[in-house]
């Protein structure tokens, strides 16, 4: 938090780092604003919103019934939060390609499978996460 001033750094206030930022309560509510209205817009035009959704509310009532510990919590939350950001960050990827060009192109076919790849990525470790907490308490019920 310094600022350079004529060669010499300066130590600001907090407040003063607010007012030099320009965040103030209406710019933090345009920051949310804009934010949820891409996750709006993802969940009116994403193809994979259902399964995701339903994949989500499967893994919380598994959660519920088989007594998940809380470090197992913390790592499905984090797990479905990333999942989240990373479709939305290929959703913008795709979106972006498609405002440049609806025409194929080599480099937004590489842009826009690299963004696929990354989800698909990001869905095998939820997937195996997924077998390491939840298998071992399935098993138990057919042993």
């Amino acid at each position: 938090m310094a600022m350079e001033s004529k060669g010499k750094k300066k130590n600001l206030t907090l407040m003063e780092e607010f007012e030099r930022r320009d965040l103030n309560p209406k710019s933090v509510m345009n920051v949310i604003k804009y934010s949820l209205n891409g996750i709006k817009s993802y969940a009116d035009d994403g193809k994979s919103i259902i399964l995701y959704s339903f994949g989500s509310i499967l893994e919380i009532i598994f959660g519920f019934i088989f007594h998940i510990n809380g470090l197992e919590w913390i790592l499905i939350i984090c797990m479905l939060g990333i999942l989240l950001a990373v479709e939305l960050l290929n959703t913008a990827i795709e979106k972006a390609c498609d405002a440049i060009t609806k025409d194929y192109n080599p480099y937004i076919k590489i842009a826009k499978d690299c963004g696929s790849g990354a989800t698909f990525i990001i869905f095998v470790v939820i997937l195996i996460l997924n077998i390491i907490i939840f298998y071992p308490k399935i098993a138990i019920l057919f042993a």
